[in-house]
This record gives structure tokens, sequence and C-alpha cells, in this order.
């Protein structure tokens, strides 16, 4: 029997149990030869529930199901390495993980020219230097030299990697280049949800290994590192995540206002559990 509608492409999702209900339904809107009992059969699988399993989050693929799920999908060989790391990335336990299969992924030529602006808006967020740079760039002593600008990096950078944020800011619109040179813009960023999220725990990440490192090598008048642990019950913790939402919108009124030499810091808060809610904490979930 012959396909008369038009199935989903792959390269076109960033979750594979969406692509899987979307591939489905257009699959099923063909006639009702295509059945879980037709799929199981021809990814040679044992239940004839499994599709439906994996589609509603019950059952995640091992590397072998993925393999098989991916003949019956009828992928080709490009189709089947974004799909069988749209896999693991989607199935991944941590930021690092998903952040390298992401990688991975979005290394494939289908992907990168569908989604270009996505792959550069994740590493604009996912590239530590890309936000100090883009505040670098307001400073009065700014030099368009990627030399210059590696070497104000704490840590430095490479020439290369500074050259690569440029670009990478003028592409996304959060450079512009005036009669003066290069000056911020303030453009709206689209990323969709799943990718900024991953793209901000990255940021997080790294500015976490900046902080760590600055105890050690930066002057102790240059940084402020501190921090309190005690007991706070759920609407404390409410309150306080609140006030600390507020507080950074204040603090961002202070950008670039003050007179004299300016430096590109990074202010941070962390909040977060050191023990376990008590057994019975309906709220803890």
């Amino acid at each position: 029997m012959a396909r008369t509608h038009t199935l989903p492409v792959v390269f076109e999702f960033l979750d594979y149990r969406e692509f899987l209900g979307v591939w489905w339904a257009a699959l099923r809107e063909q006639g009702p030869r295509y059945s879980y009992r037709w799929f199981s059969r021809k990814a040679g699988l044992g239940s004839p529930s499994y599709l439906k399993l994996v589609m509603d989050g019950d059952r995640n693929l091992t590397e072998d199901t993925a393999g098989r799920f991916a003949t019956a999908l009828d992928l080709d060989p490009l189709a089947t390495r974004y799909w069988q790391a749209l896999v693991k990335m989607n199935q991944s336990q941590t930021t690092e993980e998903r952040a390298r299969w992401y990688e991975v992924l979005s290394s494939v030529p289908p992907y990168r020219a569908t989604h270009r602006i996505d792959r550069s808006q994740y590493d604009y967020y996912a590239l530590w230097y890309c936000v100090p740079i883009r505040e670098l760039v307001a400073r009065d002593d700014f030099v368009e030299d990627p030399e210059w600008v590696a070497q104000q990096l704490r840590p430095p950078i490479r020439p290369a990697q500074a050259q690569e944020a440029l670009d990478l800011l003028l592409e996304l619109g959060l450079l512009e280049r005036g009669e003066e040179g290069l000056r911020q813009a303030e453009p709206l960023l689209t990323t969709g949800p799943q990718l900024r999220v991953l793209a901000a725990r990255r940021f997080h990440q790294q500015m976490l290994r900046r902080a760590e490192e600055a105890m050690d090598s930066m002057p102790l008048e240059d940084r402020e590192v501190g921090g309190v642990t005690l007991r706070l019950s759920r609407p404390q913790v409410d309150h306080l995540r609140k006030r600390m939402y507020e507080i950074r919108q204040e603090i961002l009124q202070l950008d670039g206002t003050g007179d004299g030499a300016q430096a590109v810091h990074h202010f941070a808060f962390q909040l977060f559990p050191v023990t376990d809610w008590p057994p019975g904490d309906t709220d803890a979930s």
C-alpha cells in the first residue's frame, strides 16, 4: 500500500518521544494496516505495546532498541545518527551528558542547515565567554581586536575563541556595527524552551567553575564569596527565591551606570537544599 501522507522529519525534533508521536499519528492516517503489532514486527520487538510505552514515557530505549526503532522508522544512516544522539540526549541524567549529545546531533548537516540560529543561540548561552564579551564591548576602552579581547577575560581565552564569539554576537544581532564601531543591540532570542534550559544550565555550570577558580586566582579585594547554612520552611524558601529575583533585577539597573573604570563582573546567587525534606512532606516532590 503506497503512503499518501508526508511523514515528519526527525531533524526537526529535539524530543524523540514527540517525534514518535507525530510520526505515528501521521502514519495511522494512512490506513488501518499500521498497528502497534505491525510496528513491533517490523522492529523485531517481542511486545506489541512497546511503541506505545515508549511514546507515553513509560519505557526508555536502550542502544539496541533505539537501533531497532531506527530500522522500523526507515531512517537512513544520517537520520539514524541523529536519532541515536537524540535518544541519548533526552535520556541523559546530567547537563554535561545532555550537552555532549546535543553537540553530536547538532553537528549533523541537515540539523545545522535547518536550525543554524538555534545552534548559534545555544552557543551564546553555553560558551561562558560570550556574555562577558558582549558586556566588554560597551566599555569605553574596548578594542575590536581578538587578541586584546582574549586577554581581558579571566581566565584568558584564545584569540580564535574571541573572534568566534564576536562573529556569533554579530550573527545573532546581539552586537551591531555603528559609525564608531561595535555596539550592543537588543534582539529577541527565540530558542525553544528545551534548548534554552539546556544552554542556561551549561552556562551556570561554567560560571560556577569560574567562581571556584577565582577563589584561588583573584585577590580577596576583587571578589566576595560567602554563604550561610540554615533551616528553612517551604514558604521561607519561596520568599527567598522571590527576593533573589527582585535583587537580580535591581542589580541589573547598575549595569554601566558607575563612574570611572569598569570591569565586567558576574554576580550569582545559589540556594539549594543540603538535606532531604522530612518524610511525609507533601510539597517536597
